[in-house]
């Protein structure tokens, strides 16, 4: 039971991460890699072969790739 408490501490870290970041003030670059931090997490808690699956089609561009092309648009 102490497990689901713990796992249930850390889901609402992750989500309540990014408000919080948004709120804080912190910079684009913060929250853009707190996203993506959250996104991998999410995707460990798959089966293994569903992990590797969701891991593989998760975005790894750097931020400052992402920026250059958010600002050319």
């Amino acid at each position: 039971m102490k497990v689901e408490i713990d796992q249930r501490h850390i889901v609402r870290l992750l989500i309540a991460l990014p408000i919080l970041m948004l709120l804080g003030g912190c910079t684009t670059q913060t929250w853009y890699e707190g996203v993506k931090i959250s996104a991998e997490n999410e995707c460990n808690k798959q089966p293994p072969g569903a992990a590797a699956d969701c891991l593989a089609r998760l975005n790894r561009k750097p931020y400052e790739a992402y920026e250059k092309e958010r600002t050319s648009k």
